[in-house]
């Protein structure tokens, strides 16, 4: 399955990249904040001081958690209102949040679905509104613009790299935990992606426990029970970094971290620093650092507000990150002051 690129469109609207400090659209006078606290702008044909608000499926996700932070700060240099809020992975109770924003009369709300099926009347009902609807990791039926991933090809990227590690260090034969999340559809598909991986490169591997969770704290004690139950389980791989940062305590705490392998997706700092401390985290499948994946989504979501030509459907890159490159992807994303590597082997 090939991935699409960040079009030329999106860019052209975007002056300065996702890899740099916050800037003005193409275009566009910069919103400022004036004396008083009011927004203020040159530009008299749009509306300044924006209010957007994002729910998403849980904060205490640590990719979320970093990705909602950077946007809020971007938020306040465009000169815009920004709030985040937490479904804790209840449907209806984003629903609900979703309402509550459409009677405020908010501008634009960023989803990140906790079920992509409970969502279609109230996204609409928001549009019908004039409100923008901005979707980030999760396609839904009704949005203004997205910002998603390929999931099933980050999911098989994991899935080669668990096959690597099987094949070289057990000679294609070990059984392996999946950590996925059946209540969000595309969690669904990247886990699905590793799997047909990991049996096409290495079929002697077995997938013989598996949960559903992005919850650290649930992850480990899933893994605890699966390592008495599996005593002979050499690998993990999970869908995000609350089940890979959950994993790796839990095989630490069991003694078995020497010579086993855990594979997850976000490349959250927390992750990356386990990483570098020799930690069973052996790769990350990241779609960019979580300040890059935040100051995006809220671009994008600008874009859709102040932009009349933009393009619908926004993909997010993927990188993996080893023990071989992840010096350099801490420089790249300014985490020197964040991530030690003075244990880095």
């Amino acid at each position: 399955m090939k991935r699409k690129l960040m079009t030329l469109g999106l860019i052209a609207v975007m002056t300065i990249s996702v890899l740099t400090g916050c800037g003005t659209p193409a275009g566009k006078e910069s919103t400022q904040t004036t004396g008083n606290g009011e927004a203020g702008t040159a530009d008299t044909d749009k509306k300044v001081g924006y209010t957007i608000c994002w729910t998403v499926g849980d904060l205490s996700n640590p990719i979320w958690a970093e990705k909602v932070d950077q946007a809020k700060k971007t938020a306040e240099e465009y000169g815009c209102n920004f709030e985040a809020v937490s479904c804790d992975n209840d449907s209806s109770k984003q629903v609900a949040q979703i309402e509550s924003f459409i009677e405020r009369k908010v501008d634009a709300i960023m989803i990140g679905a906790a079920d992509p099926n409970a969502l279609d009347d109230v996204c609409k009902k928001a549009m019908d509104a004039g409100i923008v609807i901005m979707v980030e990791g999760i396609k839904l039926n009704n949005y203004t613009i997205s910002m998603i991933a390929d999931n099933y090809e980050a999911g098989k990227m994991i899935g080669e790299e668990t096959a690597k590690f099987i094949n070289e260090n057990y000679d294609g034969v070990a059984e392996v935990g999946l950590i996925t999340y059946y209540e969000n559809n595309e969690c669904t598909i990247r886990g699905q992606g590793m799997v047909d991986a990991l049996t096409e490169l290495c079929p002697g591997a077995k997938v013989v426990q598996e949960c559903s969770t992005c919850v650290a704290d649930e992850a480990m004690t899933y893994v605890e029970n699966w390592l008495q139950a599996n005593p002979d389980m050499k690998a993990i791989m999970s869908i995000g970094d609350g089940g890979g940062i959950g994993a790796n305590q839990a095989v630490k705490a069991a003694g078995k971290d020497e010579g086993f392998g855990i594979f997850a997706v976000d490349g959250t700092v927390e992750a990356l620093q386990l990483m570098a401390d020799g930690d069973p985290i052996r790769a990350e499948l990241s779609f960019g650092s979580g300040w890059q994946l935040g100051e995006q989504a809220f671009k994008v979501c600008y874009t859709a507000l102040t932009e009349d030509d933009f393009d619908k459907d926004v993909y997010e890159e993927v990188c993996l990150v080893t023990y071989d490159n992840l010096k350099d992807k801490v420089e790249e994303w300014g985490y020197e002051d964040r991530i030690d590597l003075s244990n880095l082997k």
